[in-house]
């Protein structure tokens, strides 16, 4: 047990060896900023250059740097814009662009401060240990004071020690920071049920209103985003997202997982577009960015045409003699929207899969194809539909005279082809978007069945 735990801080520490990144970092409104900060680091290295490594989220940057000379080095700033978080103490290696963290160090508030820097080879794993004593920060002694206990005591369970030192201090930031990144060490992941008991433990762990949790090491975002998408189903995401959004006491750390869980989401992808709307709708918009407004406002109003629950209008196409039609005109239970493109590979697989369900199925399923190729390629269009005999539904073609409305930007059409599964007898009400053929199969299948019972 002693050996785990010894390797324990070596292994997380090497994880973070990362390649250094120099570009300017812009922080959100509300961040707590470190405005002053002293930190001497007496070492051991034989390097000319030390590196405070900072983090934002799952992403990292270069904070600050100082020159080592007699074996010192001074980190010093009196006017700053840093972050109250965790940093790494690094080495930088220029022929490989990576940096080597030797320690973490918490940087928070106006602080000042000296660390020590020895080393020595553990003998039970043959590491080469960094050995850290620090004075004149309080904080950074509960961080290796807990590291200490953890290496020189036999501990069954670092979750309870975690939970003693954020006890200690209900309010302290390191005892929320051991709790994140510590707090499910020792969870085993060998089977699904304790991965997903692993990543429960990990959300419940976090304090959802401390904001320098999001200027720290810890890679929390990769946790979260598996267990928001531990089902691909817009209303599990929904849910699980607003159990984050709605404990986060803070609006710097609301407006970071707002921005973050959007753009998870903006990826044209039906099966999210609900989620894009919910978030939208119902959290305060002051996360996104300048000059980005209007255009997912746009968005947004555009998802809501599309979205299930809502009505489409008329729509009207032309035939192969240049004779309109209507889907006002559709006298079905149920209408299939078909937009394609002859030219798609996908198109050319499914849309006559599609064509077969319908010459076999359309009088028990009541339903009407409303078929509108939309690449304007009237050959491309009547050479296939001639190959695939597809002139008994309603085929039509933007080839063939201007629709009414712009079918492309109304309904958001980024790839063909596009379903939309219409029940005319409610008003034309959007049933479904982007159902594979099989799912529309047994959609139909199902309402089938239950109207033999009803009857």
């Amino acid at each position: 047990m002693k050996k785990s735990i010894k390797t324990l801080w070596f292994t997380m520490l090497m994880m973070l060896c990362v390649s250094v990144t120099y570009a300017q970092r812009q922080f959100p409104a509300g961040t707590p900023f470190v405005n002053k900060y002293k930190i001497k680091v007496k070492t051991v290295l034989k390097v000319d250059k030390l590196y405070l490594q900072g983090f934002y989220g799952n992403g990292y940057y270069m904070a600050d740097s100082a020159e080592v000379k007699n074996g010192v080095a001074t980190f010093k700033r009196s006017k700053c814009q840093l972050p109250c978080g965790v940093y790494l103490l690094s080495v930088f290696d220029p022929s490989h662009t990576m940096s080597t963290p030797v320690c973490e160090l918490v940087i928070n508030q106006d602080t000042k401060f000296t660390v020590i820097h020895t080393q020595h080879v553990d003998s039970a794993s043959g590491y080469l240990i960094n050995d850290i004593a620090l004075d004149g920060s309080p904080e950074n002694d509960v961080l290796y004071s807990f590291r200490n206990r953890l290496m020189t005591v036999f501990t069954p369970n670092v979750r309870e020690v975690c939970q003693q030192y954020r006890d200690m201090s209900p309010n302290g930031f390191v005892g929320k920071y051991l709790m994140a990144a510590y707090g499910t060490y020792q969870m085993s992941s060998s089977t699904p049920e304790l991965e997903t008991a692993k990543e429960m433990q990990m959300i419940d762990d976090l304090d959802y209103s401390e904001p320098r949790l999001l200027f720290t090491p810890i890679n929390t975002l990769q946790t979260i985003d598996q267990w928001v998408l531990r089902e691909d189903e817009s209303d599990t995401i929904i849910a699980s997202m607003d159990n984050i959004l709605q404990r986060c006491g803070n609006e710097t750390v609301k407006n970071f997982y707002l921005k973050h869980f959007f753009t998870m989401m903006d990826v044209h992808d039906p099966v999210y577009d609900p989620v894009l709307v919910h978030l939208y709708d119902n959290y305060s918009h002051s996360w996104i960015e300048e000059g980005r407004e209007g255009a997912i406002k746009r968005k947004i109003e555009t998802l809501h045409r599309v979205l299930a629950g809502a009505k489409i209008p008329e729509l009207i196409s032309h035939d192969i003699d240049g004779k309109a039609h209507s889907t006002n005109d559709i006298k079905t239970k149920y209408t299939v929207v078909w937009f394609w493109d002859p030219d798609c590979d996908h198109c050319q697989e499914m849309t006559p899969v599609l064509h077969q369900m319908y010459t076999e199925h359309a009088d028990d399923y009541d339903f009407e194809v409303f078929a509108v190729e939309v690449n304007d390629d009237y050959d491309r269009w009547k050479t296939f539909s001639d190959e695939h005999n597809l002139w008994d539904w309603i085929n039509l073609s933007t080839s063939m005279g201007e629709q009414n409305i712009d079918f492309i930007e109304y309904f958001d059409i980024m790839t063909t082809p596009v379903l939309l599964l219409v029940d005319n007898s409610n008003y034309h009400t959007i049933i479904a978007r982007q159902m594979s053929l099989s799912e529309l199969q047994k959609f139909f299948e199902t309402e089938s069945v239950q109207l033999k019972i009803e009857n």
